[in-house]
C-alpha cells in the first residue's frame, strides 16, 4: 500500500502540479496497486484561490482548467475514489481552535467550506460526501468500511484497462479522442505514456482547454500511432467502441488501418492553435456537436465560425 500526503507546492508552476499529482504514481496506479492519498489535486482548487490567489487564474489554482480535467481524466482511467470528510463550520471552528493549525486560520473555515462545495461540480472523480455524528465514533468502523467497499467497486470498473496505460478518461467513453503521437519534448516528452499533457500552451494545453463542462468527464484520449493497429483496435474494443473523433489526418490514417469505425475528423489541436488561436472554445464545441452526429451542414448551434478545419 501507498499512502501519500499533500501540503503546499514546492514550485509554483503546473509542471510541478501534474508531475506531483499524476507522474509521480503513473507506474503504481493500476488496479492491482493500493494508494490512499489526502487532499491530492483538491488542493488546487480549494485552496489556491484562497490562499494564493496569484498562482490561481480561473479556480483551479496551479493546475488550470486543462491540468485539472487532464488529472481528472487520469485518475478516472486508474479507478480513484474520492470522498470529503466533511463537517458543518461550527464543528470545524471549534475543533480548529482547540488543536490550531499552522496553515488555516479560524476565519478562512467559512470561505473553504464553499470553494469545497463548488469543487463537487468541477470533479467528475468525486464519489461521496461523508458527514459523520461529530460526537459519536461508534459509525467510524462502519463508515471505513462502506468507503473501502465503495473503492473497490471502482477500481473493479477499471480492471479492463489494466493493460492500457496509455489511455485516460471514462472506463467506458462515450467519445474517443485519438491523437497521433506524443511531442518528445523536454521532461514530460519521455517521461510518461499518458496522452497531450497540457503545459507550456502546448496542443494538450489547447485541446484540454477547449473541451467543454458536460463533455470531457464521458470522454477519453489516446494517441493512435503510438500503437499497434492491433492494440488500437483492441483499446477501441475494450472501450465498448465509442464514438470516435480523429484529431488529424495522420490519426485518421493510423484509425482505418485499424479497422476503427471513424465518427469525424477534425484538425489536430497544434493546427488550431496555430491557425484559428481565437477559435479554442469553437474547437471544443464542434468536438461535442461532431460526437452528437452533426456536421458543419447540419447543426443544431452555430458551434464553429470557421469549418475548414473540420475535416470528415
Amino acid at each position: 500500500m501507498h499512502v501519500f500526503h499533500k501540503s503546499k507546492p514546492e514550485e509554483l508552476n503546473r509542471r510541478w502540479a501534474l508531475k506531483d499529482y499524476v507522474l509521480s504514481i503513473e507506474n503504481i496506479a493500476h488496479p492491482d496497486s493500493l494508494i490512499v492519498a489526502d487532499r491530492w489535486h483538491w488542493g488546487e482548487a480549494t485552496y489556491a484561490p484562497l490562499k494564493r490567489p496569484s498562482s490561481d487564474s480561473d479556480g483551479y489554482g496551479l493546475l488550470g482548467a486543462a491540468g485539472w480535467r487532464w488529472t481528472e481524466m487520469f485518475l478516472m482511467s486508474r479507478g480513484a475514489a474520492l470522498f470529503w470528510l466533511y463537517q458543518p463550520l461550527d464543528v470545524v471552528t471549534r475543533r480548529l481552535d482547540s488543536r490550531g493549525d499552522d496553515y488555516v486560520k479560524s476565519d478562512e473555515l467559512g470561505a473553504l467550506i464553499d470553494l469545497h462545495e463548488k469543487t463537487v461540480t468541477k470533479s467528475a472523480v468525486f464519489t461521496g460526501k461523508l458527514q459523520p455524528n461529530p460526537d459519536d465514533l461508534n459509525e467510524l468502523a462502519a463508515l471505513a468500511d462502506m468507503i473501502v467497499d465503495t473503492a473497490f467497486q471502482v477500481e473493479n470498473d477499471v480492471k479492463h484497462l489494466a493493460n492500457m496505460p496509455f489511455y485516460i478518461g471514462a472506463p467506458k467513453p462515450k467519445t474517443l479522442l485519438i491523437g497521433d503521437q506524443r511531442n518528445q519534448n523536454r521532461w514530460y516528452g519521455k517521461a510518461t505514456m499518458l496522452p497531450f499533457i497540457p503545459v507550456d500552451g502546448n496542443s494538450g494545453d489547447f485541446l484540454l482547454g477547449a473541451l467543454e463542462d458536460n463533455f470531457w468527464p464521458t470522454a477519453g484520449i489516446l494517441n493512435g500511432s503510438e500503437l499497434s493497429p492491433e492494440v488500437l483496435h483492441s483499446s477501441w474494443s475494450t472501450l465498448g467502441s465509442p464514438t470516435v473523433i480523429a484529431l488529424g489526418r495522420n490519426a485518421e490514417a493510423i484509425c482505418k488501418k485499424a479497422e476503427v469505425e471513424l465518427t469525424a475528423v477534425t484538425s489536430h489541436p497544434q493546427h488550431i492553435k496555430r491557425f484559428y488561436a481565437g477559435q479554442q472554445q469553437e474547437y471544443g464545441a464542434a468536438i461535442a456537436a461532431l460526437a452528437r452526429g452533426e456536421t458543419p451542414k447540419n447543426r443544431s448551434t452555430n458551434w464553429a465560425k470557421e469549418t475548414s478545419w473540420v475535416l470528415a
